[in-house]
Formats: structure tokens, C-alpha cells, sequence
């Protein structure tokens, strides 16, 4: 089932707007993942998780970040500019996890009023994702601290997942941007997942995992994969014949990792440790991964 809203930060006077995606059983309450769309893109972005994971049992939340969204590239001519400039902007930079903060107190009201999708949700167990710029973002409430040396830490988040992540060269020293990564975290990526706008190179995907340390860390790199994969290509583009492939890997993955780590399945636990995840990517990938005894 899905749904939309869009909700006031009466503190900022800004507008969230976000997707649902839920199970339609009200007799039993599920793990909430947040997901913070890409840049340059809306809360429709990435559907295909949302319904995958609310097919699993989760209630999933798309989050578009306004300053940031799709927005940006439809009202210029000019749009790869604009969106550098929406990518460097401190505000938005800083707005972002904080739109994913408010999200999460939003829930916690629809939680108290019984409303959907707050009746089917259980706020114990939190994971947030996103793509790009969403990465970055959902990275932040792990522990990255962010160019301008902003730094936040959400204690309801148990978990995240983070696609085609950028790195912040020459903005912050990278021991001191993931370091104080605390949480357990998916990293995915692409052997051809160079930047669009910004200036990471597909080499420098991996770095946040290399640099995070004291809990568990995994590590998917596709074969082939580019920047446009996760949220798919258009029809005309080229490179996008094995989207589908690619993002069905990519659901099938994270949804383990969530069972993991927001559900508590020792059996997610002991594939993801072992040889199940390499053995499900076949040749469209590899994996590493940095356990904690």
C-alpha cells in the first residue's frame, strides 16, 4: 500500500514531502526504513525499493529534500549547474538530516494518534537509506561529519544503507568525516559509479567503508554498475540494460541487511557473514565486509 504527505517544520518554515510504502496488515507492527532521495530527485525516486521493502515487512518512508530536489533541474536550462550548486549549498547540506529528523518525529505522532502508517509501525527498530546525495545524508545521522564540519547523530537510527555515496575531498580530512561512523552500515557501489555533478570517482565510493571501523561494515560493489543505476536510466540513455538486474540485487540485499540488524535474524546475520552474499551476486559483483567480534 502507499500514500502520500507532505509536512511542516513550522522551526524552519519548510515543507517535507514523502511517500509511503506499507504492509497492509494492521494486526502486527514492522521496522521503519527512511529513505533519503538522491539529488535532483522527488519522493517517487527509488519506488522499487519501497515496495519491495513493505513487501517484506517493513514500512518504508521516501523523503524529498526541497532546495535539493527535482525541482532544481526542471526550472533552469542550465540544470547540471544548478544541481552543483544545490549539492555544495550549506543549507542544504544541513537541511537534509534534518528533514530526516523531522520525519522521524512526525512518526513518532502518527504512532501516538494510531494513524496510518504510524498504526503498523514499530520505532524501535529504525533503518535509514539513501542515494548520492541521500547517503551522504543518512551517513550524517551515523556519525560522517559533513563539509562546514557539521556533524549529527540520531539515536532512534539502529542501521543504515548508503548508495553511490560522495566523498568530501579537500573539504574534510576523511578520518575526521567517517571515523565516528557508529552504526552498522551497507556501503553499494559501482565499478563505473563516478559522479554525475559532483567529483567522486567510482575508486572513491569505497573510502567510507575503508575508514569506518567498530562495527560492522559490508561493502557491495557491482560489476558495470554506474551512478544512474540505482534510481534507473532513461530509456533513450545508455548503460541502463541491466538496471533491472542491478536493482533487484540491491533489494534483495539490503532487505537481508535490514533483517539483520532491525529485525534481529540470526540468519541474516550468518549470510551475510558467510559466503551467501558473494554466492547471490554471482558475477554482477563482490562483497567485502569488516564484522565485529
Amino acid at each position: 500500500m502507499t500514500s502520500n504527505a507532505t509536512w511542516r517544520d513550522a522551526h524552519r518554515g519548510r515543507m517535507i514531502p514523502v511517500k509511503f510504502y506499507y504492509p497492509a496488515d494492521v494486526a502486527e507492527r514492522f521496522p521503519v526504513i527512511i529513505f533519503s532521495t538522491g539529488l535532483g530527485r522527488s519522493r517517487d525516486d527509488c519506488a522499487y525499493l519501497g515496495r519491495y521493502w513493505a513487501g517484506c515487512g517493513y514500512v518504508a518512508v521516501h523523503v524529498q529534500h526541497k532546495g535539493s530536489d527535482d525541482a532544481v533541474r526542471e526550472r533552469t536550462f542550465r540544470p547540471r549547474k544548478e544541481l552543483q550548486r544545490a549539492f555544495y549549498d550549506p543549507k542544504n547540506i544541513r537541511n537534509r538530516p534534518v528533514d530526516i529528523i523531522c520525519v522521524l518525529d512526525r512518526l513518532e505522532r502518527l504512532v501516538r494518534d494510531g494513524s496510518t502508517p504510524g498504526d503498523r509501525s514499530d520505532l524501535s527498530w529504525i533503518g535509514v537509506a539513501g542515494h548520492d546525495f541521500g547517503a551522504q545524508t543518512v551517513l550524517a545521522l551515523a556519525g560522517q561529519v559533513l563539509p562546514g564540519q557539521i556533524a549529527f547523530v540520531e539515536p532512534r537510527v539502529k542501521a543504515v544503507v548508503a548508495m553511490g555515496t560522495p566523498v568530501p575531498l579537500g573539504q574534510v580530512p576523511l578520518n575526521l568525516a567517517f571515523d565516528d561512523i557508529s552504526l552498522p552500515c551497507l556501503h553499494i557501489t559501482g565499478t563505473d559509479d563516478n559522479s554525475v555533478v559532483a567529483t567522486t570517482q567510482a575508486s572513491q565510493r569505497r573510502l567510507p567503508f575503508d575508514h569506518a571501523s567498530g562495527v560492522d561494515q559490508y561493502l557491495i560493489t557491482f560489476r558495470g554498475a554506474d551512478h544512474m543505476t540505482y534510481s534507473g536510466h532513461a530509456i533513450q540513455r545508455a548503460g541502463g540494460a541491466r538496471d533491472a538486474m542491478f536493482q533487484r540485487l540491491i533489494a534483495e540485499c539490503s532487505t537481508v541487511f535490514w533483517d539483520a540488524y532491525l529485525k534481529q535474524s540470526d540468519r541474516a546475520k550468518t549470510w551475510l557473514a558467510g559466503r551467501g552474499l558473494n554466492e547471490r551476486l554471482g558475477s554482477s559483483g563482490w562483497a567485502e565486509k569488516k564484522l565485529v567480534p
